[in-house]
């Protein structure tokens, strides 16, 4: 396949009034995965529209990568303990990335 990365695109649809603390949850889980060494890089985005939507943008060196954060202490603790019980629902999407592409 060459050299390629695994993008990951998240939409979580949270609870009514709970935005505020995915977003500062969401903040810490980002500062912690970052460093993850098979992350290239972790960002998210709050809806101007509607302040209860995010989406989350994840690069990883590979689909083992993301499989190695989801065993993370913190994604257990912050992604499965905190965010998850505040989402109504969420839709995760991956995709393979030519890392020789420009365009990223």
């Amino acid at each position: 396949m060459g050299n390629t990365h695994l993008q990951v695109i998240a939409w979580y649809f949270v609870r009514e009034s709970m935005g505020d603390k995915v977003d500062e949850a969401l903040r810490a889980l980002a500062d912690a995965s970052r460093r993850e060494p098979e992350n290239l890089s972790y960002e998210f985005f709050r809806s101007t529209e509607d302040r209860d939507r995010f989406v989350i943008l994840e690069t990883y060196r590979s689909a083992d990568g993301l499989e190695l954060h989801r065993q993370t202490d913190h994604f257990q603790r912050i992604g499965v303990g905190v965010i998850t019980p505040l989402l109504l629902r969420k839709e995760v999407k991956s995709f393979l990335v030519n890392a020789d592409d420009p365009r990223g």
